[in-house]
């Protein structure tokens, strides 16, 4: 039996609502939304900052430090500080890992890998002691990560947001719901363009759905987002292994590939976000 591609449920009816919204019309404005679940609808950001980047491991403390020297309440009082509305940040409500942050304890903090679009590296840290050890903790998980990728020489480690705080600029948290995908059967190009929704399957893990219109090509999961191998299950069942490379980041998508075999025997070459 295919697997079902799925998101987590998260802890309330309101927000389950929201999501239907959310996935049925992936390109519409999601509209108002609830304010009865408990969950925040506004972030600050203030365009003159910084940017908040890492560039080893020595300078973590130093970059957490700049991070909370304001609490929220002063850099909510700013004279430039902006309030965001959740609904203009579509990463924190279409995609798994946006909403467990938004559901997380604080304090917490993501850090990605910098220049995004080559660092295929994210972390998100939640219930920490306190805002700077949530920061520092992100930062250097995120050096662990792109260390293990053998990255740590080519990218660095950029903070973007701490609680509810925006330290990058909101454009930095769009997501593409459909993210292109192209295929090489055999070594040969396929002239179609297909799609890849990010979820999880039955098990949990994470699961891209492969499709073009109404049709399912394929999904293929793994178990974390440094796994190096991945599972491909096609539409007429059967199933193979697959070996996986992140690449990076775009608008809040993972582009990766995937080698594999088709059903037919022939190789398959999946990319993701080409």
């Amino acid at each position: 039996m295919q697997p079902t591609v799925s998101y987590r449920q998260p802890r309330s009816i309101i927000w389950l609502a929201l999501l239907a919204l959310a996935s049925c019309a992936p390109t519409a404005d999601v509209g108002p939304l609830p304010s009865a679940d408990g969950i925040t609808r506004q972030f600050l950001y203030t365009p003159d900052q910084d940017d908040l980047i890492s560039t080893s491991r020595a300078d973590v403390d130093d970059v957490a430090a700049a991070a909370t020297s304001r609490s929220f309440a002063e850099i909510a009082q700013r004279r430039r500080t902006q309030e965001i509305r959740l609904d203009q940040l579509a990463y924190f409500f279409r995609s798994a890992d946006g909403r467990s942050y938004l559901l997380a304890d604080d304090p917490k903090a993501i850090v990605r890998g910098e220049p995004a679009a080559q660092c295929p590296v994210q972390v998100s840290v939640d219930g920490s002691s306190s805002p700077r050890q949530a920061v520092s903790q992100a930062l250097t998980a995120c050096h662990d990560d792109l260390d293990a990728l053998d990255l740590e020489d080519s990218c660095d480690c950029r903070l973007l947001a701490q609680s509810t705080v925006l330290h990058a600029e909101p454009a930095t948290f769009e997501y593409a719901v459909d993210l292109p995908v192209r295929l090489f059967r055999g070594g040969q190009l396929d002239p179609v363009t297909y799609f890849s929704r990010a979820g999880t399957d039955d098990a949990g893990n994470r699961a891209l759905a492969i499709e073009i219109g109404e049709t399912r090509l394929m999904v293929v999961s793994y178990a974390d987002p440094g796994a190096v191998t991945a599972s491909v299950s096609y539409a007429d069942g059967t199933t193979a292994p697959a070996v996986r490379m992140p690449v990076g980041y775009d608008r809040g998508r993972l582009r990766e590939s995937f080698t594999t075999t088709a059903p037919d025997g022939a190789a398959l070459r999946v990319i993701v976000g080409p």
